[in-house]
């Protein structure tokens, strides 16, 4: 669940800071939710509400993926020049997203066995072969655990389709300008947004509740979350290539972090509300899942804008808190894959009843050792591995080529 500029341990000339602090937000808000369910605070007063829609930190995390690993499709339909590799591209998501991955399911594994109970009612060896391809989200089968990694489906979903979907564009903007060429990708951006939503829809309308969520949990379910990603790509790509609209308002979306932050906390506030949905299990209606689709969207497009907004990386950088930003961003993807199994673990260990628990305390457990889980995890074997694939991927391309 982060893009390709990320790169071992150092910050790389393109490194944004703020979608590190955006990442850590995203890792943040799941955690947030997680918590409240199981806590049950989730059901209580405003800031229950708030708690359990942190959801939509799921929402920016596609955001982000998408915003990340389009901008060298984008930036090429705008004229620019950029070395695209799917190989290296194949092996360096593989590098980011598997090690840490594969580390935390070992962990739920063993943990299921050794609780038992409805940590294992899972346990069996079609349940952790889908995990172990990542096919949990497609076959609706997960461990108690690790019900947050439906998400990981969609994720990797994305990364298979989008050199496709940009092979596919290639024609709408081969041989146009600059500017024309923003325009068109900001179109199909919006058809694919209305797609997702209306698959959102549609799918709470299936009486299958099963073949209803994985609709709506797939990666074309919640297109409108990618589309919103790509959408910001462009908007900073016509910058760089020149052609940006010239208009009041994109100005704002390039040069206000706090006033779109603060309209994100209020579309949060928003989603809080029935409007989007019920807080627990019940089902929802087509309006609600429209409704929650579109304001986490919008969420999570506030936020994007927020955090490559136009000098914001620089001021960041000079600031002292620089380093801790990319600490957290470094750490984000393992304190989401983690979260789950250690809310798991206290409530066993603590004997904790679901949904009647405090929230506060188990809130500021669960965040201190996932983080320490998270650094763990980063330090010790995401890093190395990624660096691995980055020098590995790199000399590789450096290679001259054979001579015939």
């Amino acid at each position: 669940m982060v893009g390709d500029e990320m790169d071992g341990a150092k910050a790389r000339p393109g490194r944004i800071l703020g979608l590190d602090a955006l990442r850590a937000v995203a890792a943040w808000l799941v955690l947030l939710s997680h918590v409240a369910f199981w806590t049950g605070a989730g059901a209580e007063g405003i800031i229950g509400g708030l708690a359990v829609r942190g959801e939509l930190g799921v929402a920016i995390f596609f955001a982000l993926s998408a915003y990340l690993l389009s901008t060298p499709f984008v930036r090429r339909a705008l004229g620019g020049h950029v070395e695209w590799s799917l190989p290296r591209y194949l092996v360096r998501r593989a590098a980011r997203i598997l090690p840490g991955y594969l580390l935390a399911l070992a962990f739920v594994v063993a943990v299921a066995a050794l609780l038992g109970g409805a940590a294992a009612s899972a346990l069996d060896v079609p349940t952790v072969l889908a995990h172990l391809v990542i096919g949990q989200g497609l076959t609706g089968e997960t461990f108690q655990a690790f019900t947050q990694t439906w998400s990981l489906t969609s994720e990797v979903t994305f990364y298979l389709l989008l050199p496709l979907a940009a092979l596919v564009a290639a024609p709408l903007v081969r041989g146009v300008q600059a500017a024309p060429s923003a325009r068109r990708l900001l179109g199909l951006c919006a058809v694919v947004a209305l797609v997702g939503i209306g698959q959102q829809g549609v799918a709470a309308l299936v009486p299958d509740a099963r073949w209803g969520g994985l609709l709506a949990t797939s990666a074309a379910g919640h297109a409108a979350w990618f589309a919103v990603g790509v959408a910001v790509a462009v908007l900073v790509e016509s910058e760089r290539a020149g052609c940006r609209p010239r208009s009041p308002l994109v100005e704002v979306l390039r040069t206000s972090p706090g006033t779109l932050a603060l309209l994100a906390l209020v579309l949060w506030v928003v989603a809080s509300t029935p409007v989007a949905g019920p807080r627990g299990l019940e089902a929802t209606t087509g309006s609600e899942a429209v409704a929650a689709e579109v304001l986490y969207g919008l969420v999570a497009a506030c936020l994007l804008l927020a955090g490559t907004s136009r000098g914001l990386t620089e001021s960041l950088a000079a600031s002292p808190v620089a380093g801790v930003l990319r600490w957290a961003g470094d750490i984000s993807y393992a304190v989401f894959l983690w979260h789950v199994l250690v809310l798991q673990v206290v409530f066993a260990a603590l004997d904790l009843r679901l949904f009647s628990a405090p929230f506060a305390s188990v809130l500021l457990l669960v965040t201190v050792v996932s983080v320490g889980l998270g650094h763990l995890s980063w330090t010790l074997l995401e890093r190395p591995v990624l660096d691995r694939a980055h020098r590995t991927t790199a000399a590789r391309e450096q290679q001259p080529a054979p001579r015939a």
